[in-house]
């Protein structure tokens, strides 16, 4: 939704954001343990009201040098060669398990 700018449900331009998510008195954050967290923000189709979440900058980097990543999976092999999401049509390298502009399972 960010990159492109455009609702993956609806197609909708009108996208509304950053929000800050609120949990109690502060703010949703990703645990990630011993380590400074990262703070979540949305962005909302005012249209149909999908929402996506981003960690912030500092938070992207603390994720990068100490999340857990799924399964411990090493990084995927480098790929030139692209394909396109069959949901969404978004250009996707191969070997890439979710889209990254709609979500939809690719693997």
């Amino acid at each position: 939704m960010i990159s492109s700018g455009r609702c993956p449900k609806c197609g909708s331009t009108r996208i509304a954001g950053p929000h800050r998510l609120h949990g109690g008195d502060a703010h949703v954050r990703i645990d990630l343990p011993g380590f400074p967290t990262a703070t979540l923000e949305a962005f909302t189709c005012a249209e149909c009201g999908y929402s996506e979440f981003y960690a912030d900058r500092v938070g992207l980097d603390n994720i990068r040098s100490a999340g857990r990543f799924v399964l411990n999976a090493p990084p995927p092999r480098a790929s030139h060669a692209v394909s396109h999401c069959p949901n969404c049509r978004t250009p996707v390298r191969e070997g890439t398990t979710f889209c990254g502009e709609c979500g939809y399972p690719l693997g």
